[in-house]
């Protein structure tokens, strides 16, 4: 999966507590051109490796391990030194896998488990895609070396609509069953802020087979900050009424951003020892005196911790509009309150208190302002 905010976790990792099961169960098969390469069962009780079984194959390539497994969980079986096969099965499968290490990568059965054929189903499959996508994608860098204009054009609208049959294959599995253990794999090929719902879908779809396994309990709890997250971030979405702030000015008296109800009004996070805040404080210098005479104002929110350090950074930048700070540093009440995690951070918000959008700087606020106020 693309890299995220949020990480999911790789089917590899799940696991569950043990318990009895019938004493015939096994993981057992045949990889055909092995001979003296190790095969080895791995499980992962409590979320830590654990080898279940091992053994050196002969030439008929033939292994079979014992195993005393609970309700659903995911395992290892590996091959050698580099290949590893996905298993995933509770007390009632067994299943048994047939291969030839020659192909394995690509090709390779699995009877007596359906979580396991899911998953090696999906597996081939993507395996197919990406190994197609990986060949265009060569094939127009050496069209680009060799200045092939024409045939790098072609061979990039293939890899385009590769990548878009890619997904919907993707999507489609999820679509078709979200209680498939296999989408576990299929997340890590997603863009979760692209593909949010798809992500819930999994989470919502595999809880009632896997909540209680430490893993999966982690991935959920991941979605539910990020969940939490998103609810505040649309706490502050255009169109919301932005949270009064009540400070200390440098003066002691203490200002509301309420106060200023009525004007267009430029929230701004910032602090005497943040040089980009600094370095953009002539800018908002000059849009300030630009429209301060069209209903303008600016709500300065110091996440300073020294107050003569604060007075004198406003001195030096010419900064005239009102000024609050609790001292607070990132502990500030009013960072706390709105969710701030860098700065300088900005929030405009119109006559009526309600949020225009947020993170506005240089040109993009100019040309905001530009649009509102018409010059």
């Amino acid at each position: 999966m693309k890299n995220l905010t949020i990480a999911i976790l790789a089917v590899v990792f799940l696991s569950s507590a043990c318990s009895n099961t019938p004493k015939d169960q096994s993981v057992s098969g045949t990889i055909l051109n092995a001979e003296g390469q190790e095969v080895t069962l791995i499980g992962f009780p409590k979320g830590q490796p654990d080898t279940l079984g091992n053994a050196v194959l002969t030439a008929s390539g033939e292994f079979s391990f014992p195993i005393n497994s609970g309700p659903l969980a995911f395992y290892n079986l590996n091959v050698g030194d580099s290949e590893t096969i996905i298993l995933a099965f509770d007390s009632t499968q067994s299943p048994v896998v047939t291969a030839d290490l020659t192909t394995i990568e690509s090709n390779y059965d699995i009877s007596g488990s359906k979580d396991s054929e899911a998953i090696k189903d999906s597996y081939l499959e993507s395996y197919r895609y990406e190994t197609t996508l990986d060949s265009l994608m060569s094939a127009m860098q050496e069209a680009a070396a060799n200045q092939d204009n024409e045939a790098r054009i072609g061979l990039s609208k293939q890899y385009n609509d590769m990548r878009k049959e890619y997904k919907n294959f993707l999507t489609s599995q999820i679509d078709a069953d979200s209680t498939n253990v296999a989408n576990f794999a299929v997340l890590q090929r997603l863009n979760p802020e692209e593909d949010w719902s798809y992500v819930i879908r999994v989470r919502n779809g595999l809880g009632p087979r896997l909540t209680g396994n430490v893993f999966y309990d982690q991935f959920a709890n991941q979605i539910a900050q990020l969940e939490n997250q998103k609810k505040a971030e649309a706490a502050f979405a255009p169109g919301a009424v932005a949270p009064d702030i009540v400070l200390p000015s440098p003066e002691g008296p203490e200002i509301a951003l309420s106060s200023l109800r009525g004007d267009y009004v430029l929230i701004d996070f910032w602090a005497a020892w943040c040089k980009p805040c600094r370095i953009e404080n002539p800018n908002l210098v000059r849009m300030y005196n630009k429209y301060k005479d069209d209903n303008f104002e600016i709500f300065g929110v110091s996440l300073d911790q020294h107050r003569d350090k604060w007075v004198e950074a406003i001195a030096q930048d010419n900064l005239t509009w009102p000024q609050v700070s609790d001292l607070g540093f990132w502990q500030s009440a009013a960072a706390q309150l709105y969710n701030v995690t860098s700065i300088p951070y900005t929030v405009l918000v119109d006559p009526e208190g309600k949020i225009i959008a947020t993170r506005l700087r240089g040109k993009a606020l100019e040309d905001k302002l530009d649009s509102i106020f018409g010059h």
